[in-house]
């Protein structure tokens, strides 16, 4: 059983003291953080209390389109992924604010975050992108643009593929015109993020909840399936009893709102994974 801990305060307390950083482009401007792990991995220089962290690879969280229906259990993912990358021992870069210059567009987005990436990684020992949500999704096209990227994780991705597929069923939904998800999700199913993600070989982490009616197990394997037409495989996981944001889900399929345990076994499963990616011993397997 995860340790139930309030993972929003564990990130805003990693943030505290974190070097700032900014950056903009035709796309607009954003600020950001880069948070260093409290916790010694051991093999990596040291804490954000010592004197190097400049050997830690830094993973960017990809922020999230802007009016998100489902903003609140989205941000709250957010930071249970950005406490799951420091436990396991790398520093996180993070957008507090991004200002479109003008009405944003997918392609300003995807810009956004492939210049966010490379403004941190000019000083890391590695650089990885993450992403919850559609942000996810989003991850997967932006990650076609950057070769070096160490690693990828996935949480809670839909395949816009998959969820922007009309339907009998579901063609007269007013939600396809009154959702800003699902507009966004149709844009970007239109650059064909399950190409884009197996564009470069490298380690990639898909996580999602199990008990989500929206979000169902064909998103995971579609990803997975993605990856394997090319030759390389990803690894998933689903997290049992929890929705697409990582809420706990009853036997009645009722949603407990406020719980932290889903999101904590997110976490925990992103950190145990990506501690396991970044050693120098899983390095050395991907060079031979």
């Amino acid at each position: 059983m995860a340790t139930q801990t309030n993972l929003t305060e564990e990130w805003l307390a990693a943030e505290h003291g974190a070097r700032s950083f900014s950056i903009a482009g035709g796309w607009g401007s954003a600020d950001g953080v880069v948070a260093s792990p409290t916790v010694d991995p051991g093999w990596f220089a040291r804490t954000r209390t010592g004197a190097n962290t400049s050997a830690l690879p830094v993973v960017l969280l990809a922020p999230q389109w802007p009016g998100l229906e489902d903003s609140v259990p989205v941000a709250l993912a957010d930071d249970a992924l950005a406490v799951g990358l420091l436990r396991a021992g790398v520093r996180v870069a993070r957008l507090r604010a991004v200002n479109f210059a003008g009405s944003p567009d997918v392609g300003m987005w995807i810009d956004a975050i492939v210049d966010a990436l490379q403004s941190v990684s000019s000083d890391a020992g590695g650089v990885g992108l993450a992403g919850t949500w559609v942000a996810g999704t989003a991850c997967a096209l932006a990650a076609a643009r950057r070769e070096d990227l160490q690693l990828l994780v996935c949480v809670g991705a839909p395949s816009a593929e998959i969820m922007s597929r009309r339907t009998p069923e579901n063609e007269d939904d007013p939600m396809w015109t009154s959702s800003i998800t699902l507009q966004l999700i149709e844009q970007l199913a239109d650059l064909a993020p399950l190409e884009a993600v197996g564009v470069f070989s490298r380690p990639a982490f898909f996580v999602q909840g199990a008990a989500d009616e929206l979000l169902s197990a064909a998103h995971l394997e579609a990803w997975r399936a993605a990856l394997a037409v090319t030759g390389r495989a990803g690894d998933g996981v689903e997290i049992g009893f929890t929705d697409a944001f990582f809420r706990g889900v009853d036997a009645a399929g009722a949603i407990d709102m406020h719980g932290e345990e889903g999101r904590s076994l997110m976490a925990d499963a992103v950190a145990t994974w990506v501690a396991r990616t970044v050693t120098p011993a899983s390095a050395a397997r991907r060079v031979r």
